[in-house]
């Protein structure tokens, strides 16, 4: 963004400048169309969507919204949306074309600065919603001090101003021929050092190391709450949901975050890179699953829109109804 305030229109940017080739040049020239990934991806990418919009609408519903927890995963939910949008149905559609940045620079420019905003968000909005977790499993005194009230807003507000600072780095840009999002947007050989986003770096790396402290604790209290089977009551087996799910969803950002970083420092593998992308559109896809297989409250409401039953098809994924297989 500060280039484009800078320069005035994307393609002034010298480093970004596609005048060397015509669009339609540069697309058969350095593209190559993905028939079966692209579909894939756009596949993917309409089933979360069909999935996850009910679901951030369930979490608005006033029994829940009035929860920290629901406040934090609408705030994911809705990052997850509009990421699954750019990284999973937009991608395929540009795979199947075989486009990269200078197919369409503007759009694909833009499109990467949003998508790098909205991953670092998901990076911090989860690490609030373990941190929130964790609170309420140490100290629920604490955790009402930060997050009751007004404060959760102040604190995912906080998050946003972080994500918007990424609007003003380096963004991604599209490569068919690659298969995914890179810093470089491959118009001059032997410069691809010259895109680097140490601050996109620095959120990766700190997002997996925060994490990786904050699961030791975690780890413990799994243990001991599924070790004593009998003191589970309701209300306990609840807690052990939301934590699940928060850890799940923080174990894949920690894979995507690693890999992403160095298959745009270090020339990897298309494999590698095929893995990197589609843990990206996982991390941001899981929640959908994880809230439909664990969470009970989001389930039955869930089938209760889709004018199902919701106690019979929900009764069949009911999650911790044997603890003693996590021991």
């Amino acid at each position: 963004m500060n280039h484009i305030l800078r320069y005035g229109s994307i393609d002034r940017i010298p480093m970004y400048n596609c005048s060397a080739r015509t669009p339609d040049q540069w697309t058969l020239e350095t593209g190559e169309p993905q028939p079966i990934i692209g579909p894939l991806q756009v596949a993917y990418g309409i089933i979360v969507l069909t999935l996850y919009i009910p679901i951030a609408l369930i979490m608005l519903e006033k029994e829940n919204y009035k929860l920290t927890s629901f406040k934090i995963m609408f705030q994911l939910a809705i990052t997850d949306i509009i990421g699954i949008s750019i990284n999973s149905v937009l991608t395929g559609i540009l795979a199947i074309q075989g486009a990269v940045f200078c197919t369409y620079p503007t759009f694909i420019y833009l499109s990467g600065l949003f998508v790098m905003c909205l991953w670092c968000l998901t990076c911090l909005t989860s690490l609030i919603l373990v941190c929130n977790r964790l609170l309420i499993f140490f100290n629920p005194n604490i955790e009402a001090q930060l997050f009751e009230g007004r404060k959760t807003f102040i604190i995912l507000g906080f998050s946003l101003v972080y994500g918007g600072y990424f609007l003003f780095t380096t963004p991604h840009v599209y490569n068919s021929k690659h298969l995914a999002w890179f810093f470089d947007p491959m118009i001059f050989p032997g410069r691809a050092h010259d895109y680097d986003n140490f601050s996109h770096a620095f959120n990766n790396f700190s997002i997996v190391a925060i994490t990786c402290v904050l699961y030791i604790p975690f780890y413990e209290i799994v243990r001991k709450r599924l070790k004593d089977a009998h003191s589970h009551s309701r209300a306990q087996n609840m807690k052990l949901q939301v934590f699940i799910q928060s850890v799940l969803i923080c174990i894949a950002t920690q894979i995507a975050s690693i890999i992403y970083v160095f298959m745009n420092l270090f020339k990897v593998s298309t494999c590698v890179i095929l893995i990197g992308h589609a843990l990206w559109q996982f991390v941001q896809g899981a929640p959908v699953f994880i809230y439909i297989g664990l969470n009970e409250q989001i389930r039955k409401r869930f089938f209760q829109l889709l004018r199902c039953h919701g106690n019979g098809v929900g009764s069949s994924v009911r999650f911790v109804a044997n603890p003693s297989v996590f021991s």
